[in-house]
């Protein structure tokens, strides 16, 4: 029942019940806090008349029906607030994300099948399935998967069917390549996260580093992440951060810490660094946390790093297109400059 309706269900059997008491006195105007409105005494101050005793015991028989209503009305909004809080609803870029992370994984395991002849891709993702379908206050269509005990109009379910083909990528930007990336190493090699928290995400299908960036790349994921964990926003954004460093070749748990320590709290801000710079920053810290696992970086490595980081970033794209832009303005100023020869 809508709010309106129960407030005037409940305004209506109010007036009925005030319509059994007893009058036993008159109705006077009166005034209270500025206001004048009608008193209607429900007892004449005599305990002992009977009129009195009946209208008492009705208002306190109105009362208790009161609050079993109230009761009832608590108990239904708690439900649906607890089928609200375990069922939270989905947007489209929901559905969308799966879809991605399930064919980056897959395409992700068949690229580091050790076979000697040849080498895998997935040509062709197809999915036919049932959805719930609705259309949000904003006009946008709002549809998910339907789950186990969900209580869904079936008027509302429709048939979804989608075929995802690869087709050539303009750009490396956003890319995982074989030869740069290593996005699979498990997700307790990020530091602070141990068993327990490894074993909360392998409930939830979050095993590699590359499954927790997934998981929490969204505002609202991590919201949900972060809740699922029992940690701060702060810790998951740590892990995070730790995480997509650890995507980088040769870049460990340790190497990811003191990185994030130092300044480097993805893989921007990684492309934004100087080698030389971040070589003096990130040995200084190694030296201060004295592991005796992390040796110091070399230059090498560290350029290496942030080469890396500009290839996920699209920034060595845009540095080569500038470097050949500069070639050909130059070509072009040297032809201009050159005349013919007098004959």
């Amino acid at each position: 029942m809508a709010e309106a309706e129960f407030e005037m269900a409940t305004f209506g059997r109010r007036r009925n019940d005030m319509v059994g008491l007893s009058k036993v006195g008159s109705e006077d105007i009166i005034l209270v806090d500025g206001k004048y409105g009608l008193f209607t005494p429900l007892t004449d101050g005599e305990e002992a008349e009977v009129e009195t005793q009946q209208n008492l015991n009705k208002i306190i028989e109105l009362l208790r029906r009161e609050l079993d209503v109230l009761t009832q009305k608590n108990i239904s909004l708690t439900e649906k607030l607890r089928l609200a809080t375990e069922k939270p609803a989905r947007s489209p870029d929901d559905f969308v994300t799966a879809i991605q992370h399930s064919v980056d994984s897959l395409q992700g395991k068949l690229s580091e099948m050790k076979n000697p002849v040849s080498d895998f891709v997935v040509s062709e993702f197809n999915l036919d399935t049932r959805v719930f379908v609705d259309v949000s206050q904003f006009g946008t269509i709002d549809y998910r998967f339907v789950q186990p005990g969900d209580n869904l109009d079936p008027a509302l379910l429709s048939n979804l069917k989608l075929k995802v083909q690869p087709v050539p990528k303009q750009t490396q930007a956003g890319s995982h390549d074989r030869t740069n990336f290593t996005p699979y190493a498990d997700v307790d090699e990020i530091q602070g996260i141990g068993d327990v928290y490894k074993e909360k995400l392998k409930t939830h299908n979050i095993y590699t580093v590359s499954d927790l960036l997934h998981a929490g790349t969204r505002v609202r994921s991590r919201v949900e992440l972060a809740s699922l964990l029992g940690v701060e926003h702060r810790s998951l954004g740590e892990w995070l951060g730790n995480a997509e460093l650890m995507t980088v070749k040769n870049i460990d748990g340790h190497a990811a810490e003191v990185l994030f320590e130092v300044g480097v709290n993805n893989l921007e801000t990684l492309a934004a660094e100087q080698p030389e710079e971040l070589l003096a920053r990130y040995n200084q810290r190694v030296a201060e946390k004295d592991y005796t696992s992390l040796p110091p970086a070399t230059s090498e490595k560290v350029e290496s790093w942030i080469n890396v980081a500009k290839l996920y970033a699209g920034k060595a794209k845009e540095k080569q297109t500038e470097a050949t832009s500069d070639a050909q303005s130059n070509s072009e100023i040297s032809t201009e400059g050159t005349s013919e020869p007098d004959i």
